[in-house]
């Protein structure tokens, strides 16, 4: 699947090749081998349940599970970004909608948008509609948009971002400090709160310098009355750094690895929301090996 690009440099080719892989995961979806999985958000002090960031994944008829690092790179390259953004962002309101009629009204849903599905000047009517479709409450979904999607568009962009967070939708800044933002920007998108790379976590504990980072970011981001939720995190002594560093949420291995649709389920059941989460053994439920 890497070498479905054309090997031509010429645009026809160029053109061609996007189309087919669009064709592709057409197909996939109608053959069901587009699937999402969940990992769990969590409070850095209380372990509390703060939510999931759906993460999509591709297992073909073979069995064989193309990355997410090659298809979701190849498909932002043409239209096949905006049929995989609009199933992923459909599929993930439906089972946050399931999860809302189980019982658990304060467990919103965290989708990735890329710079070309911002682009879509439709972009705002598609999301609401899903919304409507499949009766999952705005304040329930979360976007997550790259510093540099976010720092690169132009006015209408980010009217369409203002647009979604005055339709109740929330928005949140994902990789912080891997990209090149602009505090001016910053200040007129309305971002809820940042992500901390987890190439940053996960160096904190033997690397001053990431320790820094990690500490002057949180305290931006609380200067800016912003949520802080760190990714990647992996160990006991990471958290101890975020709960020392005043981080709001924590995501990655040492809460849980992604789960499938049925395997939140379980985990909501184990783990009562009112309660607290309690950091997941080897005998977990395990997604595709790729810390959130």
């Amino acid at each position: 699947m890497a070498n479905t690009h054309a090997t031509s440099n010429g645009p026809n080719a160029q053109g061609a090749s996007d189309a087919g892989f669009a064709e592709r995961v057409r197909d996939a979806i109608d053959r069901q081998e587009l699937s999402l999985v969940f990992q769990p958000q969590a409070d850095v002090v209380t372990n509390r349940l703060t939510g999931f960031e759906a993460l999509s994944r591709w297992r073909l008829s073979d069995g064989t599970m193309l990355p997410p690092d090659v298809f979701v790179p190849m498909a932002e390259q043409g239209e096949a970004i905006h049929l995989l953004g609009e199933w992923t962002l459909r599929t993930a309101c439906r089972v946050a909608a399931g999860w809302l009629r189980a019982g658990y009204p304060d467990i919103p849903v965290s989708v990735n948008l890329s710079a070309r599905q911002l682009d879509d000047p439709g972009l705002v009517l598609k999301v609401l509609a899903i919304l409507a479709e499949t009766g999952l409450p705005a304040a329930n979904l979360k976007l997550e948009l790259t510093e540099t999607s976010m720092f690169s568009q132009g006015a209408d962009a980010r009217e369409a971002l203002l647009q979604l967070r005055g339709a109740g939708i929330r928005l949140v800044l994902d990789d912080f400090g891997t990209g090149w933002s602009s505090l001016a920007t910053l200040r007129r998108v309305p971002v809820e709160a940042l992500k901390i790379d987890k190439q940053f976590v996960q160096a904190m504990v033997e690397d001053r310098d990431a320790a820094a980072i990690v500490q002057a970011v949180v305290a931006l981001a609380h200067a800016l009355d912003l949520g802080v939720v760190a990714e990647g995190v992996e160990t006991p002594e990471q958290r101890l750094y975020l709960q020392a560093y005043r981080c709001d949420v924590l995501q990655g291995y040492w809460l849980s690895r992604p789960l499938s649709a049925d395997g939140v389920s379980g985990f909501l059941a184990e783990r009562s929301v009112i309660g607290t989460l309690r950091p997941m053994g080897s005998g977990s439920a395990a997604g595709p090996q790729t810390s959130g």
